[in-house]
């Protein structure tokens, strides 16, 4: 496992890697506080929640800071740069490490986002999120493949003609993406959340599960079966690989059990928000866009 990092990341250095070739401005928009893991040219000078080192000045600019936003006090944006689903402070820093302390799940930010060469998995994949989210007008859609925004982007736009043809009119992408994001897209991935459901094909998100189920579904031409049926069926098959790993993990279990005490904590039930934070986790797994 690899040592805790002891400062936020160098956006000098993540850019480099990426090989970033042009810059975007993008605006101000609100953005996940979690996707916040670098500085562009203060990381050295931080820890890794953000919060300056030593005991000078900036530590009581902080302490304001905080108590100021856990009291409600607004402040203006901060400025940072985007490379592929990570963003790094150029102006906020003390905002930013606040934010964290206090459990503040979104931040207001003016947003530059920086371009990588067209090279790499990770970069095509940087690339075909952003023809998905400018074509479809979704953002928040987790994949962790090119291939599987390109899949998502043609079931969409069929989902588009079978609207235009049950209602006898003209209907654009982005109309459809919106109606299918919220009556197929979001119930289906709740479900999937729900039976803990996981990706066959090296997904890592629950969006790469619905992917992994609408390929088993193109490759089955010719069968009329609803989506439904079709995860009912992806939930059937990979059910038998999961229960030989749960028998081995149960057997681990009842003997951790055993030396427990008898009365511990009620667990508290997931909810959507915990899901959709594992989905962030899961994303910000994978490597920054690189060369």
């Amino acid at each position: 496992m690899p040592a805790p990092r002891k400062h936020p990341r160098s956006f000098d250095e993540e850019a480099a890697r990426a090989g970033i070739s042009s810059r975007i401005a993008i605006g101000v928009r609100p953005i996940r506080v979690k996707r916040i893991v670098g500085s562009a040219g203060k990381a050295g000078t931080l820890d890794a929640d953000f919060r300056p080192l030593g005991h000078g000045p900036a530590q009581g600019h902080y302490t304001t800071i905080y108590r100021l936003m856990k009291a409600g006090t607004v402040f203006p944006e901060i400025t940072v740069y985007q490379i592929g689903n990570r963003y790094f402070v150029i102006d906020g820093h003390t905002r930013v490490a606040a934010a964290r302390a206090a459990g503040i799940e979104f931040i207001d930010a003016n947003v530059t986002e920086c371009l990588p060469r067209k090279e790499g998995d990770v970069n095509l994949t940087f690339y075909a999120r952003r023809e998905f989210e400018r074509d479809t007008g979704l953002e928040g859609v987790r994949l962790t493949a090119p291939w599987r925004y390109h899949l998502l982007h043609r079931h969409v736009e069929g989902y588009r003609l079978y609207l235009e043809r049950s209602t006898d009119r003209d209907v654009s992408l982005t109309e459809a993406a919106r109606i299918w994001y919220r009556s197929q897209y979001s119930p289906t991935l709740m479900e999937i959340r729900r039976r803990r459901l996981t990706s066959t094909g090296g997904g890592r998100t629950a969006g790469d599960v619905y992917t992994d189920i609408l390929k088993a579904w193109a490759e089955r031409e010719g069968l009329v079966v609803s989506l439904r049926e079709m995860l009912d069926q992806y939930d059937r098959q990979t059910r038998g690989a999961r229960s030989t790993l749960q028998r081995a993990k149960r057997v681990v279990t009842d003997v951790m059990d055993a030396s427990l005490p008898k009365v511990i904590p009620q667990l508290t039930k997931p909810t959507p928000a915990d899901f959709a934070k594992t989905d962030v986790e899961a994303e910000l797994a994978e490597d920054s866009p690189s060369s």
